[in-house]
């Protein structure tokens, strides 16, 4: 009894904490935590909450497991606003630790509902998306009004708190763009909004005058970056909830490159200059590049000064140490972050279903011409892998098959440079296609989009809704069907590529085949119709797809249409696999 007794007791406290949130408040999250965790992941709310406080300081792992739990239960209760608020949250989070595989579906599938229906969308969603499109292409100006936007829609919800930590993040992504018209306004707001509140006038504080002991009251990775950012004062060792935040960690690499050429270890800072331009790649907003740019002065003008102070004249006798230059290695780097940083860039879309195309950003569509045919598999071939890039023998196992090592070595050269030239002819840079330190890739910033990339997205997040949203799982499927096609049809020969094809033959199958259960379930026949028909054009061989159209047809009581299509099966048996149509399907019809 006392056990149940105490089980009673935690349930009050989720029930408290639960009004406490939808009175628009947050609940104290030792209050949270204190809960037990097996009754705590039994309520969606409380896990938001949680989820919430993990973002803010910087406990990513954990809190990518409770977002992913909150996301199936808010699914489960069909909240369509909390469960985009939660795929926001995700998205977040993936793009803080870099993880852009992982990211695109979720972002692509926040864009639409942006665009699509914005009302039902939380200030999360643009606060996910302005990152978003810093990260993916250095869209500042694009980034900048989502920032915005989130704040806007934040304060039409009542939620100052969360409006004064978008207004922060902004801030924190380029300190210079304060002067928003609107800034003194929103400011205001806040503070009438946020007067009895410890946490609000802290963050408040802080977006009037930071200093070092308002900071320090921060959630941990506001903290942090506050410090860091408005302060530039950033620490080199991060606290250890912060390893996994490439956006800290890129200013305390910038701080540890300042102190290693203070003390004249000018190879160790190469080395850390080297990692923050690869970490650059991944998280991108003005103020990193401006740290960049800082830190780059300071590596590469000591690298040009010679080897070390006291070094001898030009011309001495001593002289037969040559002057130090960047490395070939650092100057890829630096050019590949420049490359990244462009906000102007021409943005292709790229067809590859029904053969291979491109969209110029005016809307002319031209088709490449391939001087080899290998050029063009290789293209379609990178497009197709995570982060359009793979290991280099990979490729050459994949594109060029078996035989001599050094052969092939020498066609993937060939290969490569026939690719760039073919792509310069339509407009696109030279440095467009790469290979360098084991990899070859096409550099993400020029495509807008990959119609094969779309299809996949589109599909991938249906199948992860399908459990537990099949109306927004089918929603994506049928924007998907469309898309579909005979991938690279002027690459019949590549065997690597009919694979592929397979993959996407039964995807598409697969979603028509949950298309027609969703109508059944909705007793849609019309809609089952169309879908069993279009299962049997895509898969003629298939029985499975003759069968369910025979047993629609007899529900229908449409006897004559039953033996049309099982007699169509019949002859596809007898004159494609030499064989018959099974006797269970036989009798449905004659038993």
């Amino acid at each position: 009894m006392k056990a149940n007794h105490s089980h009673d007791g935690w349930l009050k406290e989720v029930l408290k904490a639960e009004q406490t949130i939808l009175d628009g408040q947050t609940p104290a999250i030792a209050q949270l935590l204190a809960i037990p965790a097996d009754i705590r992941m039994k309520s969606p709310l409380l896990l938001r909450a949680e989820c919430e406080d993990g973002l803010l300081r910087g406990r990513l792992i954990e809190t990518k497991q409770r977002l992913e739990a909150a996301l199936k239960g808010f699914a489960a209760q069909a909240d369509d606003t909390a469960m985009l608020t939660m795929m926001a949250m995700l998205g977040l989070l993936y793009e803080q630790v870099g993880d852009k595989q992982e990211s695109k579906p979720v972002m692509a599938l926040l864009a639409e509902e942006w665009e699509r229906n914005p009302e039902c969308c939380s200030g999360f969603v643009p606060w996910a998306l302005a990152r978003a499109a810093a990260n993916r292409n250095a869209r500042y100006e694009s980034a900048q009004q989502l920032f915005i936007d989130a704040a806007q829609r934040f304060r039409e919800e009542g939620k100052p708190l969360w409006m004064g930590y978008v207004l922060l993040d902004r801030l924190l992504f380029d300190p210079e763009e304060n002067e928003h018209p609107d800034w003194q306004l929103w400011l205001q707001w806040l503070g009438r909004h946020m007067a009895d509140n410890r946490s609000g006038s802290v963050l408040l504080g802080c977006l009037e005058k930071p200093s070092l002991q308002l900071c320090a009251q921060l959630p941990e990775r506001f903290a942090y970056l506050s410090k860091a950012i408005l302060l530039k004062q950033p620490d080199e060792s991060l606290p250890a909830n912060l390893k996994a935040d490439i956006e800290s960690t890129i200013y305390a690499l910038g701080a540890r490159i300042k102190r290693l050429q203070s003390e004249d270890q000018g190879e160790q800072a190469e080395q850390a200059w080297r990692k923050l331009e690869r970490l650059r790649q991944l998280v991108s907003t003005p103020a990193v590049d401006r740290l960049a740019a800082e830190v780059k002065q300071h590596v590469v003008g000591s690298a040009d000064m010679g080897t070390s102070k006291g070094a001898p004249a030009a011309g001495s006798s001593e002289s037969s140490i040559p002057v130090e230059k960047v490395s070939e290695e650092m100057a890829e780097a630096v050019n590949a972050a420049a490359a990244a940083a462009i906000t102007t860039a021409v943005k292709w879309r790229v067809k590859l279903i029904g053969g291979v195309s491109f969209q110029t950003p005016e809307g002319k569509q031209t088709e490449p011409v391939w001087k080899r045919r290998k050029a063009g598999e290789l293209f379609v071939y990178l497009l197709l892998q995570p982060g359009y890039k793979a290991n280099r023998d990979q490729v050459i196992e994949r594109v060029f098959g078996e035989g001599d090592p050094a052969k092939r070595s020498n066609q993937l050269y060939v290969t490569l440079h026939d690719l760039r030239s073919s792509l310069k002819e339509l407009g696109m840079p030279e440095d467009l296609v790469y290979a360098k330190r084991g990899v070859v890739g096409i550099s993400e910033p020029w495509f807008e989009s990959v119609d094969v990339e779309s299809y996949i997205t589109l599909s991938r997040v249906g199948d992860q809704l399908w459990m537990d949203d099949r109306e927004e799982a089918c929603r994506l499927y049928d924007k998907a069907l469309p898309l579909y096609g005979q991938l690279g049809t002027e690459l019949s020969y590549a065997e690597w590529l009919e694979r592929v094809r397979e993959q996407l033959l039964d995807r598409q199958t697969n979603m028509i085949k949950r298309l027609a259960v969703y109508y059944t379930e909705l007793f849609d026949e019309a809609r089952v119709e169309q879908c069993l028909a279009d299962w049997v054009a895509l898969r003629p061989e298939q029985e499975e797809a003759y069968e369910a159209m025979i047993r629609l047809c007899l529900r229908g009581d449409r006897r004559i249409e039953a033996i049309g299509w099982y007699r169509r099966l019949e002859r596809i048996c007898k004159e494609e696999l030499g064989s018959e149509p099974l006797d269970e399907v036989k009798n449905l019809l004659w038993k």
